[in-house]
């Protein structure tokens, strides 16, 4: 009976364990179903509904058209200058996780890189670096015909997709390069730092210019197509899903007539060209040489015509109005003029003779060159004539802290704040920059050279028409924009417009600005500008010839330079300010001024020099103005011919 009883515990005991083990798998397998389905319902059901979904449907983006840029001429509702527009096209499109093998993926590569003429490799690489469940552009810009070949023949094309799309058109090419930039394909490295606001892989971002810099307002926001498909993935019908939205418009400041005009001026020359309102800041033109086609580089596959252009020794990326620096040579004369008057230095009626050179005395003399002999001359007819020897002595009279410190305040060591990027600023050296760079004292022979803005000193031609623009408006400089208003897509409606915004005041006598702007005046009725004296609207002008240090293939090794405005006798909200800048010219005199005639011909004639003429005898009557036309100075030089050159042989350092 006890045997009985222990056999039948064993049992009962051999059962329980049975049954706890059977239990315990019974609760892990139900245990691993309840992850599991909280794994696809709840952590991962997103994704796991987007890749049903995606089997039945395809959401295709409809990329929004960026909005127009026109000149400063437009008027709602009349005929007016796009220079920048949109065109109706196609772009091809796939997810790659939607094939069902690499192999199958791989085999519609190679019919479409041979269809659409698309580098394969290049497809693959961007595919390895991103979310394969992302939508990647295979080519952009396709004709309707491809579209009929690749939508007839799913068998071939499976998961191929195609999208409306708008192409960016710059529709006068070269001309508005620099100002306008162009769009591109949004880097990975883009991307990561833009999807936070609202940007896609796949969008058209600005690369340079105003499509940089507005980008935000110019992109709109996409819309998309529903496509529902079989298992077979043929399209069964369609329907939009929500509409794209078309980017907001943008009215420059610049004139297409006075832009095409400085581009012709320039065609074939290396240079840079502004042409601004003092009064407000609005840049009417401006032109860098050489330049570019931006609808040469804003497709998918554009890496070699990138490289190409990076790679061009003239260098045709470079905006070289805020973005090289070159020595101011005698353009530098005013701000030296200046300098000496403010201080109380010198005063307009000074005198010195100009032999055609200048001895600095020191351990050993050292000769400095003038172009000409000048005889005797005060401040107007050697800002005419462009007397370097006078300058020297002008120079060291004032002193290179003087020097420095006016050439800081007009600002050209800093940047303007124009509204594109990638603008770079000037430079002006002191004592102690030189003695950090070369271990050597500031001398004498270094205040010499930087009187004629030779030297160390390098700045913009955007610097230097902020200057002028101080010369023009008493002191004040207004932030230099490109940009006059943003309008909806439909331009029914202004979202906002840019007033001028002060960014610089330069306390200046009257007395210093009526004696360096009659100098100016000067230059152009009997001085190096004379080439601009018949025009009817009065000019005030400078030229400047730079000299290089580096020996260069081209003919000539100096730059030209000319600054000026007009119309001289007129009130500030008037005036026009020009720079140009040629790269390796002959002279101001000979590349320059013959740019800046046709340009301010072409302001005349369009009317920008038309204040009403009552209140322009009230303004000159107050002001006690002086005519255009100067009268010849009793201190008219000897020896000044016709010969416009400014070149003076290289300064050599006093003591060194």
């Amino acid at each position: 009976m006890l045997m009985q009883s222990s056999l039948r515990a064993k049992l009962q005991e051999a059962f329980r364990v049975r049954m706890y083990f059977f239990m315990a798998v019974t609760v892990a397998v139900f245990s691993i179903l309840v992850l599991q389905l909280v794994n696809l319902q709840l952590i991962q059901g997103e994704e796991y509904q987007t890749r049903a979904r995606l089997n039945m449907e395809s959401n295709v983006p409809i990329p929004a058209a960026r909005g127009d840029i026109y000149d400063r001429n437009f008027r709602e509702g009349e005929k007016n200058v796009v220079i920048v527009s949109n065109r109706a096209s196609f772009n091809i499109t796939t997810i790659p996780a939607k094939f069902k093998s690499k192999k199958k993926f791989d085999e519609v590569l190679d019919l479409l890189a041979l269809l659409l003429n698309i580098d394969r490799e290049e497809i693959k690489n961007e595919i390895s670096g991103g979310n394969p469940w992302e939508r990647i552009v295979l080519k952009e810009d396709v004709e309707f015909e491809t579209i009929v070949k690749i939508a007839s023949r799913p068998d071939r094309f499976p998961n191929i997709d195609w999208e409306d799309a708008s192409v960016r058109v710059y529709n006068f090419s070269e001309m508005f390069a620099h100002v306008i930039g162009y769009v591109g394909s949004i880097s990975p490295r883009e991307y990561q730092r833009l999807k936070t606001e609202g940007y896609k892989h796949y969008q058209k971002i600005g690369k340079a210019g105003i499509e940089k810099r507005y980008d935000q307002l110019l992109r709109g926001r996409d819309g998309y197509v529903r496509r529902i498909v079989d298992v077979r993935q043929r399209t069964e019908g369609e329907e939009v899903g929500e509409r794209p939205v078309a980017g907001n418009n943008i009215i420059l400041t610049m004139d297409y007539n006075i832009q095409n005009t400085v581009y012709e001026a320039m065609k074939d020359m290396k240079g840079a060209a502004i042409v601004l309102k003092p009064y407000t800041g609005e840049i009417i033109a401006m032109v860098s040489k050489p330049d570019f086609d931006p609808n040469l580089i804003i497709s998918k596959n554009n890496a070699a015509i990138i490289k190409r252009l990076q790679t061009d020794r003239e260098r045709p990326f470079l905006n070289r109005t805020i973005q090289s620096k070159y020595p101011p040579a005698s353009t530098f004369k005013l701000i030296t003029a200046v300098s000496a008057l403010e201080t109380e230095k010198a005063t307009p009626d000074k005198t010195y003779f100009c032999p055609g050179y200048f001895v600095l005395k020191g351990y050993r003399d050292h000769v400095f060159y003038d172009y000409d002999v000048h005889g005797t001359v005060d401040l107007y007819w050697a800002i005419a004539k462009s007397c370097s020897v006078y300058f020297y002595q002008l120079g060291l009279l004032a002193g290179p802290s003087v020097l420095m410190r006016y050439a800081e305040d007009f600002g050209l060591n800093q940047k303007s704040g124009i509204d594109i990027p990638g603008e770079v600023a000037g430079f002006v050296p002191s004592r102690q920059w030189k003695y950090k760079a070369f271990g050597q004292p500031w001398f004498d022979g270094d205040t010499v050279n930087m009187s004629i803005g030779q030297g160390f000193l390098h700045v913009t031609p955007m610097g230097m028409c902020n200057f002028i623009a101080a010369l023009v408006n008493n002191g004040i400089v207004y932030s230099p924009h490109l940009v006059r208003e943003i309008r909806t897509n439909d331009n029914a409606r202004v979202i906002k417009s840019f007033a001028r915004k002060k960014i610089r005041e330069i306390p200046l006598s009257p007395l210093t600005l009526k004696a360096v702007r009659k100098g100016m005046r000067l230059s152009v009725t009997s001085g190096t500008s004379g080439r601009l004296g018949y025009l009817k609207v009065p000019v005030a002008g400078k030229t400047g010839t730079a000299q290089t240090r580096s020996v260069r293939l081209e003919k000539f090794s100096q730059h030209a330079w000319f600054v000026g405005f007009a119309p001289y006798d007129g009130p500030p909200e008037s005036a026009i300010a020009m720079v140009v800048l040629v790269e390796y010219g002959i002279a101001g005199a000979a590349s320059a001024v013959p740019v800046a005639e046709r340009v301010f011909t072409k302001l005349q004639e369009l009317g920008y020099f038309t204040p009403a003429a009552p209140a322009l005898k009230e303004l000159k009557k107050q002001r006690g103005a002086v005519s255009g036309a100067a009268a010849p100075s009793p201190l008219e030089p000897s020896g000044a011919g016709e010969d416009r050159r400014e070149a003076v042989a290289p300064a050599k350092k006093a003591g060194e």
